[in-house]
């Protein structure tokens, strides 16, 4: 999942500003051991998005979007999801996201909590950080030419990864189906969320 999902299951599952870091900078963050270089808060939230990542991959709703991406992305097709699934849950904020309020307000609240912490965060958090805000990414995943935009740029960062560009026609082609399969797979994680317990979700996820 990409960072609106993931930023809206931290706030079902009840993070704190320093659990919010975590989360924000899972993807950046190696090894096993974080607690003992982040602290046990920041800890937890990087140890939530791997787990995020972990059981979406593995949800249903997420083979079948792959499947049904992988005709035209190849093996590219999960991380064109990725960003289709923050499009899909940008344009349904309100249905989909119980509880976080309007889209605008999640995305201002969500970039002034990450703001104060800014320092804290690896240099390549920092600079996807300060482009999120900068272009308004959070939000901006509600257009589909921004999405498309996205995609296409993407595609640009290696040579094997031209497929990428060609994730927004995919949607288009599939955009009921793929719609669908977003939307159960927000709500799968939604329950997810209810159930998770921070404290023990234990070293299995480093």
């Amino acid at each position: 999942m990409n960072y609106l999902a993931h930023m809206v299951i931290g706030e079902w599952v009840g993070l704190n500003d320093a659990g919010a870091l975590g989360n924000f900078i899972g993807d950046a963050v190696k090894g096993r051991d974080v607690e003992g270089i982040w602290g046990e808060e920041v800890g937890r939230g990087i140890r939530l998005h791997r787990s995020i990542d972990d059981v979406s991959d593995r949800c249903a709703a997420s083979v079948e979007a792959r499947g049904i991406l992988r005709g035209h992305c190849g093996k590219w097709s999960g991380v064109v999801w990725d960003v289709l699934v923050d499009h899909v849950l940008a344009q349904e904020f309100e249905a989909l996201a119980d509880g976080c309020g309007s889209l605008e307000a999640f995305a201002a609240s969500q970039e002034a909590r990450l703001e104060g912490l800014r320092g804290e965060m690896p240099e390549r958090s920092r600079r996807f950080f300060d482009a999120m805000v900068a272009h308004g990414w959070l939000a901006g995943y509600r257009d589909g030419a921004t999405v498309k935009a996205v995609l296409e740029a993407m595609s640009q960062r290696r040579e094997t990864a031209v497929p990428v560009a060609r994730g927004w026609d995919a949607f288009v082609e599939e955009e009921a189906r793929l719609t669908e399969c977003a939307g159960r797979l927000v709500l799968d994680m939604r329950a997810w969320g209810r159930d998770v317990n921070l404290v023990s979700l234990g070293q299995r996820h480093g």
